[in-house]
Formats: structure tokens, C-alpha cells, sequence
């Protein structure tokens, strides 16, 4: 499984399973599904040749697959969301007491103004005024595309970036919502990413209220919408949009909003953040089961100081509650190093018989990248013929040990840049030939790595994507 900047801690067990082709959309991102969904849950067919796949059985707290991230708010709701949070909470707790049902009550009713052809308003003076001004004028009557034509004048959509849509219900009440993504005009940037927010009015006593809001500060760009429409196969819409947080670098959320009738307020179906950051996110039927998947495959820019990246996607799926982390494919690997992280984890599943297999490929296969090292190939080399040393002593195949010795020795004579990894090589052979006990072998092994730190630094130095070995690591027994 691919972590960026952790630990490196053996994983006692993963269960594979298989995943569809990932297959964009093109008429089911924006707007309703026309079709309502038979919810299944089948298993995920055939994943990329030569990558890997791994499932989460339960569900992760706060994983997150991209660069670190800093959650914002979900979004601010707009009054009664307080007294109706109340409301419920006293219905709940009713009814766990009597064992009464109560039926929700209706915040927003189908209530919508006249329509008119008010004159349409002026530029207000600053950005915060706009949410107040575009709700007025729609309370007055006023159509949408006006509005629409009304925001572009202001400066606040410009070209595709920005949108009106009034076509979908949100709220389940027969009336269509208005979702509005406008940027400040004050700081748009032309071809690079300038603080925005979304805007989402419901009818409300002859009038138009404001649902949600996303948090707007000069920190928070503008948010894209990457599906109104049903997910999850409830027969109702949800709204699923990214949006990007600049500080000193960008990095990007999704979220999945859901309306709640009872409580009369929108509430996220993604109790974890959804990272995107350097990702293209697709929402589409991965596995055929009705239910749409949110899929997001990373692809960092190359950085040096970041070290080899590989591209990896996640799948987040419905699981009847809310929307999970479920898979993680990476593709099939291009560096070195990344074979043997993969070996390694085989490894530690106990599949000695394929690890060896790609302990094999990370010394001979010519097809794999080194990375900026000069000495990448003789070290991860060297490394992988010590790591097949410790399969055949696992496997009591005591000839092979000598064998695989011999031939590390060989390859990595005094002075060579491998030189440390040969050294180690025999202070586990020493160890072996007098105590059969591999705790105490791995005990006289990692007594010399704890005195080699140039050991672990030979394998450490591939940057923040990348793992980082501990010492138990090079002999996990």
C-alpha cells in the first residue's frame, strides 16, 4: 500500500481483491441520473497489469492518500440549522426513551416567489455582500439567466470557470435548487487558481433562503462541481464538489453534501475528507453495482526533493452509511526502489515464494529507473540479495542462505558503494551457522545496523513519497 512520508511497518495481512478498468462518465457527472440504481456489492474486477491492489476491510480513520492536508469546515449552513440540530437531538433522544417515531419536520416548504423581471442588481461593494444581494434578487422574482448574465457583468464567473445551475432537486421538496460557484472578483486571477465560494438558495415563504455556503477567505479557491445528481442509490441528489486551500502550496478536498430533512440542513456523506491534492478526481460506476465510486488518481508533478512518484488511485464507495476509502491501486512500478517496496510487502504477507520472484526482478530487471543516486542500482541490488538470505533461513533452506551469501559477498567486495549491505550479509551468516533461532539472529543483525546508520540512510533517501525504514525492518523476525 502506498503511504507518503510514514513509517515503514510490515502489514500482517492483505486481502487482494480485483478492480474494474476505471471508465469516465461522460453523460452522469453533472445533473440527475436517469436511472435509479439496484445497490450490490460485487467484487472489483481485474486490476492494472503489474500493479497492486489493496482493500480496506474496515474503515480507515483519517487516512488520506495524497500530500498532507489541512481539513477546513464542511461548510456554514444557514439558520434554523441550530434550532433544528436542537430539535433532533431532543427527537432522538424521545425516542430511544419511548420508542415513538416522529415524522421530520419540513424546514424548507415548496414556497417559492412570483416570478418577476426585477431590475437587476447593481455590483455590490464587496464580496460578502454578494450572497445577501443574489438572494434578494431572487426573492424578488428574479429569473436565473439574468441572474447568471448579472454575476458575469460583476466579474464573478468568467468564461467556464464559475456556474449557475438550477436544474436539479436537492432538498427532495419538487423544487429545483440554485448552485452558484463565483469567484471575488476583487482577486481573480486570470490562469491561476483565485479565492471563490459556493453559493446553494432554496425557496422559503415566498422567498429564497441560503442553504450552504463554503468557507470563503483569500486562502479558499474556487469550488468545482463534480456531480449534482443521485450516488449512492437513494433516488434522491447529492452534490459532490473539489476545492482548493492555498497557503504556501495548494492542496484540494472533495467532499459529498446530502440534504437531511429532519435536522433541515445539507450534511457531508464523507466523513473524511476526501484528499485530491495533484489528483483528477472521476465519479462513475466502477464495479457495475448502480452506485457511483469516487475515484482519485494521483499523479505528482516530479520533484526531486520529493523523491520517484507512483501513480496510484483510490476508490471511495457507499457502504449504506457514508462514503469510505474502499481500494488502492498502484501502477505497475517504473523505479526500483518501488519493486522493492513491493517485494517487501510480499515479504511480509509470508508469500516467499513471489517475493523472491520480485527480489529477482528488483536485481535484474533492466527496465526499471534508477532514481538520482548514483549508487540506487549496487545498493537496492545488494539489498534485495540480503532480503532473499532471510527468506531461505526462514524456510530452513540452509544451503540457499550459504548460496545467496556467497553471492552478495561477491557482488559487493570491500570498497564497492554496497560494501555495508555485504557486511550485514555476514553478520547474519555468522549468526546463523551457530543459532538456528532467527529472534537471535535478527538480534546480532540489527546490533550491527543499529551501529551502521548509513545502512538505513541507503535506503531512506527517496524523499517525502517515499518510505522511511526503521531498523526492525531489515530483520523482522
Amino acid at each position: 500500500m502506498f503511504r507518503r512520508a510514514e513509517r515503514y511497518y510490515p502489514a500482517l495481512a492483505v486481502v487482494l481483491l480485483l478492480m474494474a478498468a476505471l471508465a469516465c462518465s461522460a453523460d452522469d457527472i453533472i445533473g440527475q441520473r436517469s436511472v435509479a440504481p439496484t445497490p450490490t456489492i460485487p467484487a472489483f474486477a481485474t486490476a492494472t497489469p503489474g500493479g497492486r491492489v489493496s482493500v480496506w476491510l474496515i474503515t480507515p480513520t483519517g487516512q488520506s492518500g495524497g500530500s498532507a492536508i489541512t481539513a477546513t469546515p464542511f461548510g456554514n449552513v444557514v439558520a434554523p440549522a441550530a434550532t433544528a440540530t436542537a430539535a433532533y437531538a431532543t427527537f432522538q433522544a424521545a425516542t430511544a426513551a419511548a420508542g415513538v417515531t416522529f415524522s421530520a419536520p419540513v424546514f424548507q416548504p415548496n414556497d417559492c416567489p412570483t416570478p418577476g423581471n426585477p431590475t437587476p442588481p447593481v455590483r455590490p461593494a464587496t464580496f460578502g455582500q454578494f450572497a445577501q444581494t443574489i438572494a434578494l434578487y431572487l426573492s424578488a422574482g428574479g429569473p436565473t439567466t439574468t441572474l447568471e448574465s448579472t454575476i458575469r457583468s460583476w466579474g464573478a464567473i468568467v468564461d467556464t470557470h464559475g456556474v449557475l445551475q438550477a436544474d436539479t432537486d436537492l432538498t427532495g421538496d419538487g423544487v429545483n435548487e440554485i448552485i452558484i460557484t463565483l469567484y471575488d472578483p476583487g482577486t481573480y486571477r486570470a490562469n491561476a487558481p483565485s479565492p471563490g465560494q459556493m453559493l446553494i438558495y432554496g425557496c422559503a415563504q415566498k422567498g429564497y433562503r441560503l442553504l450552504y455556503s463554503t468557507p470563503f477567505s483569500a486562502a479558499t479557491m474556487l469550488p468545482e462541481l463534480k456531480r449534482v445528481g443521485n450516488m449512492n442509490g437513494d433516488g434522491r441528489a447529492q452534490l459532490a464538489f473539489t476545492q482548493q486551500l492555498c497557503t504556501n502550496v495548494c492542496t484540494q478536498s472533495m467532499q459529498i453534501l446530502n440534504w437531511n430533512p429532519l435536522i433541515g440542513a445539507f450534511v457531508p456523506l464523507n466523513d473524511v475528507l476526501i484528499d485530491a491534492t495533484n489528483a483528477k478526481v472521476t465519479i462513475s460506476d466502477v464495479d457495475n453495482d448502480g452506485i457511483l465510486e469516487v475515484s482519485v488518481t494521483f499523479n505528482p508533478p516530479v520533484d526531486p526533493a520529493a523523491g520517484p512518484y507512483r501513480r496510484t488511485t483510490q476508490i471511495w464507495d457507499w457502504n449504506s452509511a457514508s462514503y469510505v476509502l474502499a481500494l488502492t491501486q498502484e501502477d505497475a512500478p517504473l523505479y526500483r526502489v518501488h519493486m522493492a517496496y513491493d517485494a517487501d510487502d510480499t515479504f511480509m504477507q509470508g508469500d516467499f515464494r513471489a517475493a523472491l520472484k520480485l527480489y529477482d526482478k528488483v536485481r535484474d530487471d533492466g527496465s526499471l529507473q534508477a532514481w538520482t543516486s548514483p549508487n540506487d542500482y549496487a545498493v537496492l541490488r545488494a539489498y534485495a540479495t540480503y532480503r532473499k538470505m532471510l527468506i531461505y533461513a526462514a524456510s530452513r533452506q540452509s544451503k540457499a542462505v550459504e548460496d545467496t551469501f556467497n553471492i552478495l559477498q561477491s557482488e559487493n567486495p570491500p570498497g564497492s558503494p554496497a560494501e555495508a549491505w555485504s557486511q550485514l550479509g555476514g553478520t547474519f551468516m555468522d549468526a546463523y551457522k551457530n543459532n538456528r533461532s532467527l529472534k537471535k539472529v535478527c538480534a546480532a543483525a540489527l546490533g550491527f545496523v543499529t551501529a551502521r546508520p548509513d545502512l538505513l540512510a541507503s535506503i531512506n533517501g527517496y524523499g517525502a513519497l517515499n518510505r522511511t525504514y526503521v531498523a526492525p525492518a531489515l530483520c523482522p523476525f
